[in-house]
């Protein structure tokens, strides 16, 4: 393992680039004598940023081309964040582990920053900016009253809408992961609008076969199980198989959020979905028994999110 150089793929962006070298930074921290380095690449998602991401692919145009550096061998692991990964990888990859989940909530940035106006504060008719419309459902059942304009780009190219918006709504992990979180003016609580299923996990995905130059499979999931956190992964399953199970993507407003509640082995788990034909916000919550450090914990927190899919089913 002292020879190994661990070859890590992701986006260019400035933040896909910060939260990568985070992941690993923590990977070589918990292997002495690991050392890596970057492949980074634009992706489909980046290239088309004049579109919605349902128009051309949805959610896994973020994360195609880091597959395939996988599958030629130019990679060892790839980092995305895992809300831009569909809701179950291809079988020759897998979710090899995550970092501890950071702040999940979304956050919102008014024109004036941490001095402008708050969200329920805004005169009627105000342009908010997101590129989400997960959010923009939620938004519209606190403020209907406000004007809501698709917005896309890096966090600074959003950030620099403020100049023509009255504000503009982000995820408050990559603004904290890029030092900016002194300009969000206030953050959204989870029961005010319910983040993205896998909103500010961290993701390493890896070959689901023996990997690259020689080093064995089971040597890399060693590598990546001593920075894996066993709730954030149990989290995370949890989260994604509520999606899998309503075969949602980024073109639905859909959504999932799950905590482990008081340090206990209680997951409670939440859930959003729009329901075109009845014009409605369907809600459901569930808290299931996850034990996230079990062998079979993966297996326990998928059918906590196939659970709470099946409450939503019921209501349609």
């Amino acid at each position: 393992m002292s020879e190994l150089k661990l070859r890590v793929a992701t986006r260019k962006s400035a933040l896909a680039m910060a939260q990568t070298t985070l992941v690993a930074e923590a990977i070589k921290a918990a292997n002495p004598g690991l050392t890596y380095e970057l492949v980074s690449m634009t992706t489909e998602g980046d290239r088309q940023l004049d579109k919605s991401l349902a128009s051309f692919g949805g959610k896994g145009v973020f994360i195609k081309e880091l597959e395939v550096a996988l599958l030629e061998d130019r990679a060892d692991i790839a980092v995305h964040s895992l809300k831009d990964m569909p809701a179950e990888v291809l079988p020759e990859f897998k979710l090899a582990a995550v970092l501890k989940r950071e702040d999940p909530r979304d956050a919102f940035i008014a024109r004036g920053g941490v001095n402008g106006l708050k969200f329920m504060q805004l005169p009627a008719g105000a342009h908010v900016g997101t590129g989400s419309i997960r959010r923009v459902i939620q938004l519209k059942a606190l403020r209907p009253d406000l004007e809501y304009v698709p917005i896309r780009g890096n966090i600074q190219t959003r950030l620099s809408k403020l100049e023509e918006l009255d504000a503009v709504v982000l995820a408050a992990a990559g603004l904290k992961r890029m030092g900016l979180a002194d300009q969000v003016t206030e953050y959204f609580s989870t029961e005010q609008m319910l983040p993205a299923s896998g909103q500010g996990i961290l993701a390493i995905e890896t070959l689901n076969v023996i990997a690259s130059h020689g080093v064995a499979k089971q040597s890399i999931d060693a590598i990546l199980a001593r920075v894996n956190d066993a709730e954030s992964y149990a989290i995370a399953v949890a989260e994604m198989a509520f999606l899998k199970a309503l075969n949602a993507g980024c073109q639905f407003p859909v959504a999932s959020f799950a905590e482990f509640v008081d340090g206990s082995d209680n997951l409670k788990l939440r859930g959003i979905y729009w329901d075109e034909s009845s014009q409605r916000l369907l809600r459901a919550e569930i808290s299931q028994s996850v034990i996230a450090t079990a062998a079979d914990a993966t297996g326990q927190a998928r059918a906590a999110g196939f659970a709470l899919a099946q409450k939503i089913r019921e209501q349609l």
